[in-house]
């Protein structure tokens, strides 16, 4: 029996079933993964939160992944409600191995959480949902380059696309986009455009070390050589993830809607989507500057800046809701509804269409893969016995339980 001071990790616990999952656990691992799991005080919280899980054996040789990651998100629940947290599913290993976490799902309305099944039930879920199922969004983009020739990224071979001025444009091994300044570098006048479509996601290794990730739905605008009166200058129309090497002599400089984020080197989100009521732009690590309406404001890391129409607000977020996106995930902790299904509406390129009885005031919780089927996303919502969904060509419609 483990005790509280040998009791394992988040950490260990992610580790070890990520091991099992590889087939690359050792007999030694296993034996301590059955440990931990077979712990009275983890089977308890199990218990606790769902009796009917402990009428299977959690220590059989057979483990699903399923039960796996119902197991990890309960024990983590359990904790950090012990801790006083509010964060229900946790940050799980799964995000990276792409396993199905739609068995802990959860809406929160009125302070009140609601739990699934440890398997969602598909009783009273629309069977018209597989039928009508659409398909994860993909890596893909366009880009166009100075001499207004468009290359679509998903059909580009590996290797170099394009040259301009001595800076070449390459797709790399992992399919990014990357730029590579020659001896002979030249100034082209013409920006490059990278822009992705519905249901789309594309990485870019600008030529000064800088990496961003784009969005679905999302266009982001600089020139080739990226230097402009010494300032690294692009910008962003949607939503990108930006990690931008350090550069004293050149600041790193986002332009979106009615503000710039400048930036030495550091890691931060910009939500800039035209169908959203603002602006966000959310600090990792580093420090930036915000300019708007002739107004300054630093940000520190974990905190968010809210810019409606020039009017500044700051606040400490949940980071995982921001970046998720970024890691393959959809993680709605807290968040609105409505916010939560126009992320769903751009991944799988479709419209949601609200039933009237529908309240305004719904939060989404719980956390799924990207990588999952629209059907697979939508039941992982509808588990939770609070809305439901019909799917007709692009269209779901959204009904109240």
């Amino acid at each position: 029996m483990n005790t509280d001071q040998d009791r394992p990790s988040h950490q260990r616990l992610e580790d070890l079933m990520a091991l099992y999952f590889a087939q690359r656990i050792s007999l030694a691992e296993q034996d301590e993964l059955w440990g931990y799991i077979n712990d009275p005080f983890y089977q308890q919280q199990i218990k606790d939160l769902i009796p009917d899980s402990t009428q299977q054996d959690l220590s059989e040789e057979g483990l699903e992944e399923q039960r796996a990651d119902a197991i990890l998100g309960l024990i983590f629940a359990k904790a950090d409600q012990e801790d006083k947290k509010i964060r229900v599913m946790g940050k799980v290993m799964w995000k990276r191995l792409s396993v199905a976490a739609a068995v802990v799902a959860i809406l929160c309305i009125g302070g009140w959480f609601y739990y699934s099944g440890l398997n969602a039930p598909e009783s009273g879920v629309d069977t018209d949902l597989v039928h009508h199922d659409i398909p994860a969004g993909t890596e893909g983009a366009t880009l166009r380059l100075a001499d207004g020739r468009t290359i679509v990224l998903g059909d580009a071979a590996k290797g170099e696309i394009a040259s301009e001025a001595g800076i070449m444009v390459e797709k790399g091994v992992d399919g990014e986009l990357t730029y590579r300044v020659g001896a002979s570098e030249g100034d082209v006048q013409h920006p490059h455009v990278l822009a992705t479509d519905r249901g789309q996601t594309y990485r870019v290794l600008l030529p000064d070390g800088s990496t961003v990730w784009l969005n679905a739905m999302s266009e982001l605008t600089y020139r080739p050589a990226l230097v402009e009166a010494g300032k690294r200058v692009v910008q962003l129309k949607g939503e990108a993830y930006f990690e931008i090497a350090k550069d004293t002599k050149h600041p790193f400089v986002v332009k979106s809607r009615n503000q710039e984020v400048q930036v030495l080197g550091t890691h931060f989100n910009v939500n800039a989507y035209n169908d959203e009521p603002f602006v966000t732009t959310t600090l990792l690590e580093g420090a930036v500057r915000l300019h708007t309406g002739g107004v300054e404001r630093r940000l520190n890391p974990g905190q968010q800046a809210v810019n409606r129409d020039g009017e500044l607000r700051i606040r400490t977020v949940n980071l995982d809701n921001i970046t998720d996106w970024k890691d393959g995930d959809f993680a709605f902790q807290q968040v609105d509804f409505r916010t939560a299904l126009r992320k769903i509406e751009r991944w799988y390129d479709v419209e949601m269409v609200y039933d009237e009885s529908l309240p305004k005031d719904l939060e989404a919780g719980g956390w799924i893969s990207r990588k999952k089927s629209l059907a697979s996303v939508l039941r992982f919502i509808e588990s939770t016995k609070m809305v439901r969904f019909r799917i007709e060509g692009r269209k779901v419609y959204v009904t109240r339980y």
